[in-house]
Formats: C-alpha cells, structure tokens, sequence
C-alpha cells in the first residue's frame, strides 16, 4: 500500500455494473501483485450498496476509491480517469485478473521505454490461449493499421501525463453509450494517442488474463454483434479510414457469412450478417452523432 500522503504508481480504473465474484477475483489478483503501490478507482454503476462489503474487506490491503457513475463504459471510465492521481493509468474490467507480474511488467517496460506514451499487452484466459481479441507474440509499435491485434482496453496502460494530449475515451461509443455504437472506444482511444504524436507499443509479455468470450451464437449474441459491428463502423467512419480499408474490413464478414450459408450453419450465419449489418448500420449514422 502506498504511504500516507503519497501518489501512487498506478492508477486502475475500474468500472463495474452486476458482477461481484468476478470483481473479487479481480481484487484478489491484486492482494497477491509483486508491485503493490496502487490505487484501485471502482466506478460503480450499480444503483445499490452491493459492493460496500467487498470494498471493506479488501481495504486493508490496497487503496480503494470507490465512486459512482452513470452507466456507460467510457462515461465511467473518463469519470475514473478524472480523480486518477497515479503516474501511469490502466482500465481492467470487473470480470479480468492479472498475473502476479503484470504491473511490474508495465513499470518495467515504461522505465525502460521513455519514450513511450502508451503500453499495451495480451489478454489470454486462464489456460494461456488469447481471448477477447487476438494478439501475437513479437513486440509490435503500435501504428494505424495494426491496432487491432494489438490489445484491447484491459492491457492499455498509459502515462498519467500523456492523457491531455489524448483526451478521455469517447463517450459516444462504447458498452452502455446512449448511441448505437457498443464498441470501438479503445481503438479510438489509441487512434487517437497516435493522431496526437504519442509513441504506443504492443509487448506480448505484459498479460491480462479473461475468461474466453462464448463461441455461442444465439439471439443474445446476434443482438450484441450488431451493436458491436454498428461500434466497429462508426469508428471508421469517425477516422477517416480510406474506402480501400473500410472494403476490406467489410469484405472479411462477407466471406466468413457466405460460408456459414454453404455449410448450412444457420446461427453462424445469422452472427456473421448481423456483425456485417452492424458495420454499415455504423458507418452510414456516424455523422449524425458526433458532437463537436
């Protein structure tokens, strides 16, 4: 635990809605971190006291500065990150765990790169295979056109000082926003930290760990990767990529349908078309949400 009076090294924003034994895996995971100078942000958008038991129980063992906020992802999170005091800041969700290393990791890796605003790592579940988004295993500068299979917002560890130059995540997009667009907030995030002139790498040895996202594709899935897909074209839209990468961003769900069609697979194929959907849906309305 940090001294009395003094800042810590890092700052974990934490934004939870209607998990509690994942949230407390979480916190666990944390008790037993080789780097124990944190704080812990828990903005909760839960409309009770449900967690008030949990925090004091662990307490005793790290900062915990718990604040509530409106539901919406990147609301909550731009509502962490605004009382963050830590030199360096990172977003793990409620239902993730890290490695006994991981913050040591990333202290190293800031210490030993300057120069770097921004640090992101793999994302794999409890038996070392990559889950939520795939990730390699080379060190890769974090450009454009890479961004996708470099992490997503549970490795994202990013200098305290670099965040002005960024900007919060946008609130617009992301998981619980008041727009259709349930996704792409992360990518946006480190878009933008590059728009900005800041220096973004991928280190396959800093992990995260999260359970595999289901392989299922039932009415609930289809309906999440419309949302997703409506997220993933609005951001598009919002960079300014060129129409030869938003084709070939379209032209991957296209084939991954057609063949679900071929091999007679109904749901794959219902998941595939709602995705591409989404991303026309997305990239088509985008104009009328921004702001600013």
């Amino acid at each position: 635990m940090q001294l009395l009076g003094g800042s810590p090294l890092f700052s974990l924003v934490v934004c939870t809605i209607d998990r509690f034994d994942q949230l407390e895996r979480l916190f666990l995971s944390l008790m037993n971190q080789r780097h124990r100078d944190i704080e812990v942000i828990l903005v909760d958008q839960n409309p009770d006291d449900r967690l008030l038991e949990l925090i004091g129980s662990f307490s005793p063992f790290f900062v915990i500065r718990h604040i509530r906020s409106a539901k919406g992802l990147s609301r909550a999170r731009n509502n962490g990150m605004a009382a963050a005091i830590g030199d360096y800041v990172c977003f793990p969700d409620d239902d993730c765990w890290y490695e006994p290393d991981t913050l040591e990791t990333a202290e190293r890796l800031f210490v030993d790169h300057p120069e770097l605003a921004i640090v992101t790592g793999r994302t794999l579940d409890a038996g070392g295979v990559a889950s939520v988004s795939p990730t390699g295993e080379t060190p890769l500068a974090v450009t454009r056109w890479n961004y996708l299979k470099c992490g997503n917002s549970n490795s994202i560890f990013v200098r305290r000082a670099a965040l002005p130059g960024i900007g919060g995540f946008d609130e617009n997009l992301g998981v619980g926003s008041d727009s259709p667009f349930q996704s792409g907030e992360e990518a946006d995030f480190l878009l933008r930290a590059l728009s900005a002139g800041k220096r973004l790498m991928f280190f396959p040895e800093l992990i995260v760990h999260h359970d595999q996202v289901t392989s299922e594709y039932g009415p609930r899935q289809i309906e999440r990767a419309r949302k997703y897909g409506r997220g993933f074209g609005a951001l598009m839209r919002k960079q300014r990529f060129p129409l030869t990468y938003v084709g070939y961003r379209l032209c991957r769900p296209i084939a991954s349908w057609l063949a679900a069609v071929v091999r007679c697979k109904a749901d794959t194929a219902r998941y595939k078309r709602a995705w591409l959907m989404g991303i026309l849906e997305g990239y088509a309305t985008w104009p009328r949400w921004r702001r600013g």
